[in-house]
């Protein structure tokens, strides 16, 4: 195991894993599909424990109308023990899995440009090559290969599976990652078919990656030794990249976080308990005059708070009758201004916190609605430009009468807000 960060005293971290050790797809999705959900039975598919039940992360690498691509990776628990055992060892709790190579991938994008076209890179690991083939900045195949195996074969094979998932393109380059101080990669053994064999390595020996020559320029990046784990490091503060930490895992995390809240929770009560028995047993008498002045000072404070809202109670009171904007003198003005001709009242009620109702007899059925529509558009204000004064204006009639119509007009407030 490799620390990037061994001073840290949390005891979490964050596992970066080589795709050897992980299922790895990229999926095309489905406009309003949910990824996971999606990608679950394709890895499920190719998983060498098919009855297990897999944690699937994924992690959109582009989108548009039509669905999204994403990377669809999980861990099988089941072939997971060692790296257990070996976290069990460092006393490490694993908050994150992602795929070393993404890390290794983020090191180097500087390096690799933004040339279009599609691109073959190849980066060695402890355990494995992986290989990721990039159509523009967009990968479209990830595989792991180990070194026992045929370099240009599974190149092949990656760029088919390539051209099976985004189309055909033709290969602008190969890139090969070294880590610096790194041993160089093994050189291919001869194959059993001799020189002119396909698998035979280049002329001389040599580096086996010379001999991808054959499918396009190769160019080599070179980068320090902890560029994948810094790359990891990066992703790991964007909360929409891999997470392929398995369910149990997670359950695990959470119960070595609780039991670390429980551990520190107890010995903070224990020492707030331990002061506050001093404070009891030490200075009993203290402790009662301090409670016997903060009765006295909530007494006081409960009599002031009576005071202020019998004054408050009061100042209502007053507030509330000193407004004559809704007085019965006003209101009556208010009728008389806007009456029209040819009505004539005969019953006026009036109830400040209700409203007013009025009985009247007019010459026409027209005036009766002149006069309701007015009232219902009273307004406060000298111009009139305030709010509506009268929530509701009901006009009942009007009905036919021994020289004209009867009406009666109800003008109801609107109920005031708290």
């Amino acid at each position: 195991m490799r620390v990037l960060s061994a001073g840290d005293t949390s005891r979490e971290a964050v596992l970066a894993l080589p795709l050897s050790r992980l299922l790895v797809k990229l999926v095309h999705v489905p406009a309003g599909t949910d990824p996971s959900e999606f990608s679950t039975p394709l890895l499920k598919a190719v998983s060498p424990y098919p009855d297990e039940d897999l944690t699937v992360s994924c992690e959109t690498v582009r989108e548009d109308e039509n669905g999204a691509v994403v990377i669809a990776a999980a861990l099988p628990e089941s072939a997971a023990d060692d790296i257990g055992e070996a976290l069990d060892a460092a006393k490490l709790s694993v908050v994150r899995i992602d795929a070393l190579a993404l890390g290794q991938l983020r090191g180097v994008w500087k390096a690799i440009g933004a040339a279009g076209g599609r691109r073959l890179v190849l980066m060695k690991s402890a355990e494995c090559i992986s290989i990721v083939v990039l159509d523009d900045d967009v990968p479209v195949e990830m595989r792991a290969i180990t070194d026992a195996g045929d370099l240009r074969l599974e190149v092949t094979r990656s760029l088919l599976a390539a051209e099976d998932f985004a189309g055909a393109r033709n290969l602008a380059e190969i890139i090969v990652v070294r880590t610096e101080g790194a041993d160089a990669p093994p050189e291919a053994a001869p194959a059993d078919g001799g020189e002119d064999s396909p698998d035979a390595p280049p002329p001389g020996g040599g580096d086996r990656f010379a001999a991808l020559s054959v499918f396009a320029p190769v160019r080599e990046i070179t980068v320090g030794a902890d560029a994948a784990l810094i790359g990891v490091a990066e992703r790991s503060k964007d909360a929409h990249a891999l997470n392929a930490l398995p369910a149990s895992w997670v359950d695990l995390l959470s119960e070595t976080r609780f039991k670390r809240k429980l551990y520190k929770f107890i010995g903070v009560a224990a020492g707030v308990w331990l002061f506050v028995m001093a404070v009891l047993l030490g200075v009993p008498f203290g402790y009662g005059l301090m409670t016997d002045h903060q009765k006295s000072l909530s007494k006081q404070h409960a009599r002031q708070y009576a005071a202020v809202k019998e004054m408050k109670a009061k100042v209502d009171v007053v507030r509330k009758y000193s407004d004559h904007a809704r007085g019965a003198l006003e209101i009556m003005k208010a009728l008389s201004d806007r009456l029209p001709e040819g009505i004539t009242l005969t019953s006026w009620n009036y109830k400040r916190d209700e409203g007013v109702r009025v009985s009247g007899d007019a010459d026409a059925a027209e005036a009766t609605y002149a006069f309701k529509d007015a009232m219902d558009a009273l307004a406060d204000g000298e111009d009139g430009d305030g709010e509506k004064i009268f929530g509701m204006v009901k006009l009942n009639g009007p009905n036919a009468a021994r020289g004209g119509y009867r009406f009666d007009l109800d003008c109801q407030y609107g109920k005031e807000e708290e």
